[in-house]
Protein backbone atom coordinates (compact mmCIF):
# COMPACT_ATOMS: atom_id res chain seq x y z
CA UNK A 1 0.00 0.00 0.00
CA UNK A 2 1.39 3.24 -1.11
CA UNK A 3 -0.79 5.59 1.24
CA UNK A 4 -1.12 5.70 4.89
CA UNK A 5 1.31 3.59 6.17
CA UNK A 6 3.14 6.07 7.56
CA UNK A 7 1.01 8.03 9.78
CA UNK A 8 3.20 11.40 11.65
CA UNK A 9 2.09 13.30 14.57
CA UNK A 10 -1.73 13.89 15.85
CA UNK A 11 -3.09 16.59 13.75
CA UNK A 12 -6.69 16.03 15.08
CA UNK A 13 -8.37 14.67 18.15
CA UNK A 14 -12.23 14.32 18.36
CA UNK A 15 -14.47 12.97 21.61
CA UNK A 16 -18.29 12.33 20.63
CA UNK A 17 -21.27 11.37 22.45
CA UNK A 18 -22.32 7.68 21.60
CA UNK A 19 -25.63 9.00 20.39
CA UNK A 20 -23.51 11.90 18.33
CA UNK A 21 -25.55 14.56 19.65
CA UNK A 22 -22.12 16.48 21.06
CA UNK A 23 -18.62 16.40 19.76
CA UNK A 24 -15.55 18.14 21.17
CA UNK A 25 -12.58 18.91 19.29
CA UNK A 26 -9.91 18.46 21.94
CA UNK A 27 -7.54 21.23 21.01
CA UNK A 28 -3.80 20.96 21.73
CA UNK A 29 -3.96 16.73 21.14
CA UNK A 30 -0.52 15.61 22.02
CA UNK A 31 -1.14 11.83 22.04
CA UNK A 32 -3.65 8.77 21.61
CA UNK A 33 -2.44 5.35 22.72
CA UNK A 34 -4.40 2.13 22.07
CA UNK A 35 -3.65 -1.21 22.21
CA UNK A 36 -5.43 -4.23 22.18
CA UNK A 37 -6.03 -6.58 25.08
CA UNK A 38 -6.03 -10.44 24.88
CA UNK A 39 -7.69 -12.74 26.72
CA UNK A 40 -5.53 -15.93 26.37
CA UNK A 41 -4.87 -18.72 27.56
CA UNK A 42 -2.36 -22.07 26.82
CA UNK A 43 -2.88 -25.71 26.96
CA UNK A 44 -0.35 -27.79 28.31
CA UNK A 45 0.42 -31.73 27.93
CA UNK A 46 3.05 -34.34 28.01
CA UNK A 47 5.36 -31.39 29.42
CA UNK A 48 4.85 -29.07 26.25
CA UNK A 49 2.41 -26.18 25.15
CA UNK A 50 0.33 -27.84 22.72
CA UNK A 51 -2.19 -25.30 21.89
CA UNK A 52 -2.25 -21.40 22.35
CA UNK A 53 -5.29 -18.91 22.10
CA UNK A 54 -5.66 -15.33 21.75
CA UNK A 55 -8.89 -13.73 21.30
CA UNK A 56 -9.25 -9.67 21.39
CA UNK A 57 -11.55 -8.66 24.46
CA UNK A 58 -11.49 -4.87 24.50
CA UNK A 59 -9.07 -1.89 23.82
CA UNK A 60 -7.28 0.25 26.52
CA UNK A 61 -6.67 3.78 25.68
CA UNK A 62 -5.16 7.01 26.92
CA UNK A 63 -5.30 10.60 25.85
CA UNK A 64 -2.38 13.45 26.63
CA UNK A 65 -3.63 16.98 25.49
CA UNK A 66 -1.99 21.03 26.68
CA UNK A 67 -4.45 22.66 28.26
CA UNK A 68 -7.73 21.69 30.25
CA UNK A 69 -10.87 21.62 28.19
CA UNK A 70 -14.02 21.59 30.13
CA UNK A 71 -16.13 20.79 27.55
CA UNK A 72 -14.14 17.51 26.54
CA UNK A 73 -13.63 17.12 30.77
CA UNK A 74 -17.67 17.15 30.78
CA UNK A 75 -18.23 15.31 27.66
CA UNK A 76 -16.36 12.07 29.29
CA UNK A 77 -17.39 12.39 32.55
CA UNK A 78 -20.93 12.99 31.75
CA UNK A 79 -21.16 16.16 33.61
CA UNK A 80 -22.13 19.46 32.41
CA UNK A 81 -19.56 23.14 32.01
CA UNK A 82 -21.94 25.99 32.64
CA UNK A 83 -20.62 29.52 31.19
CA UNK A 84 -22.18 32.57 32.19
CA UNK A 85 -21.62 36.09 32.40
CA UNK A 86 -20.81 38.53 29.26
CA UNK A 87 -17.02 39.10 27.74
CA UNK A 88 -14.90 40.22 28.94
CA UNK A 89 -16.20 38.30 32.37
CA UNK A 90 -17.14 34.91 31.62
CA UNK A 91 -16.78 32.22 33.73
CA UNK A 92 -16.54 28.39 33.04
CA UNK A 93 -17.55 25.93 35.96
CA UNK A 94 -17.42 22.06 36.03
CA UNK A 95 -18.27 20.45 39.11
CA UNK A 96 -18.41 16.86 40.27
CA UNK A 97 -19.95 14.94 42.63
CA UNK A 98 -19.53 11.83 44.35
CA UNK A 99 -21.01 8.58 42.74
CA UNK A 100 -20.81 10.26 38.98
CA UNK A 101 -21.10 7.38 36.65
CA UNK A 102 -18.61 8.18 33.91
CA UNK A 103 -20.97 7.45 30.40
CA UNK A 104 -19.57 5.76 27.38
CA UNK A 105 -18.03 8.29 24.01
CA UNK A 106 -15.84 7.62 21.09
CA UNK A 107 -12.43 8.99 20.55
CA UNK A 108 -11.46 9.93 17.05
CA UNK A 109 -7.86 10.69 15.78
CA UNK A 110 -5.86 11.67 13.04
CA UNK A 111 -2.31 11.54 11.67
CA UNK A 112 -1.44 13.13 8.61
CA UNK A 113 0.51 10.44 6.35
CA UNK A 114 4.10 11.32 4.22
CA UNK A 115 2.58 12.20 1.01
CA UNK A 116 1.19 15.48 1.79
CA UNK A 117 -2.26 13.67 0.77
CA UNK A 118 -2.86 11.23 2.74
CA UNK A 119 -3.69 10.60 6.33
CA UNK A 120 -4.68 7.97 8.58
CA UNK A 121 -7.80 7.88 11.11
CA UNK A 122 -8.05 6.05 14.28
CA UNK A 123 -11.77 5.24 15.39
CA UNK A 124 -12.45 4.05 18.87
CA UNK A 125 -16.37 3.15 19.56
CA UNK A 126 -17.04 2.61 22.58
CA UNK A 127 -14.72 4.37 25.03
CA UNK A 128 -15.02 5.19 29.12
CA UNK A 129 -12.69 6.75 31.60
CA UNK A 130 -11.31 3.83 33.83
CA UNK A 131 -8.83 5.83 35.85
CA UNK A 132 -9.46 9.78 36.61
CA UNK A 133 -8.21 12.75 34.24
CA UNK A 134 -5.05 14.00 35.81
CA UNK A 135 -2.73 16.92 35.46
CA UNK A 136 -0.51 19.32 37.08
CA UNK A 137 -0.36 22.92 38.07
CA UNK A 138 3.59 23.57 37.89
CA UNK A 139 5.48 26.72 38.22
CA UNK A 140 6.31 27.45 34.59
CA UNK A 141 4.67 24.59 32.77
CA UNK A 142 2.09 24.55 31.03
CA UNK A 143 -0.96 21.88 32.52
CA UNK A 144 -1.23 18.63 30.47
CA UNK A 145 -4.94 17.16 30.82
CA UNK A 146 -4.13 13.45 30.94
CA UNK A 147 -6.59 10.12 31.02
CA UNK A 148 -6.93 6.44 30.53
CA UNK A 149 -9.67 4.10 29.89
CA UNK A 150 -10.97 1.04 28.06
CA UNK A 151 -13.19 0.55 24.98
CA UNK A 152 -15.69 -2.19 24.89
CA UNK A 153 -17.64 -4.03 21.88
CA UNK A 154 -20.10 -1.76 20.62
CA UNK A 155 -22.35 -4.77 20.26
CA UNK A 156 -22.45 -3.96 16.23
CA UNK A 157 -19.44 -3.58 14.65
CA UNK A 158 -15.45 -3.05 15.50
CA UNK A 159 -13.68 -1.93 18.82
CA UNK A 160 -11.53 0.05 16.68
CA UNK A 161 -10.83 0.92 13.27
CA UNK A 162 -7.50 1.92 11.68
CA UNK A 163 -8.66 3.87 8.33
CA UNK A 164 -5.58 4.94 5.83
CA UNK A 165 -7.26 7.44 3.44
CA UNK A 166 -5.24 7.67 -0.01
CA UNK A 167 -6.94 11.25 -0.41
CA UNK A 168 -6.83 13.19 3.27
CA UNK A 169 -10.26 13.56 5.06
CA UNK A 170 -11.97 15.75 7.74
CA UNK A 171 -12.73 13.01 10.83
CA UNK A 172 -16.30 12.09 11.01
CA UNK A 173 -18.79 14.58 13.06
CA UNK A 174 -20.67 12.14 15.09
Amino acid sequence: MAYGNAPFGLRDLKLTKLDGSLQVDLPNALTLTFKERLTSGELRGDDATVSVVAITDAVEWEIEAGGIDLAAYALMTGRTAVTAGTTPNRTTTLGGNAGDNYPYFKIYGKSVGDNATDDIHVKIMKAKLTSPLEGEFKDAEFFMTKCSGVAIDPGAGNLFEIVQNESAANLPSS
